[in-house]
């Protein structure tokens, strides 16, 4: 699960989050974004992902931390991204994600704090 882990980490901070949804969301994966369902599905998650970094002009995304036992993986970054409008978003993000065959099957995201 570590190399998956990594070459997540990686799509994310190269701005490939729509491949990553694609190569390690199970189809039926629930998210929570901050405390809120965001999406009960791969596609569900993939088209609402998909709006939002089409907006996206800019990434700049750096890893903060991973921690990973189990089944479960904690990754927080780092979120710096250029919007089409030329406004910036910062913030910092936790996900913690639960893992079965290879997939994501749960992730919960979490926003630390923004700037």
């Amino acid at each position: 699960m570590e190399n998956s882990v990594d070459t997540l980490i990686e799509m994310n901070v190269s701005g490939r989050v729509l491949d990553l949804c694609k190569e390690f969301y199970d189809p039926d994966i629930v998210m929570v974004s901050d405390g809120e369902i965001f999406a009960s599905s791969m596609q569900e998650a993939y088209d609402k992902q998909k709006s939002f970094i089409d907006s996206v002009r800019k990434f700049d995304v750096k890893l903060l931390t991973k921690n990973i036992a189990g089944d479960t993986s904690v990754i927080e970054f780092e979120y710096s991204l250029l919007n089409s409008d030329s406004k910036v978003s910062h913030f910092f993000g936790r996900h913690t994600q639960t893992w079965a065959g290879g997939k994501i099957i749960k992730e919960v995201y979490e926003t630390i704090r923004n700037g």
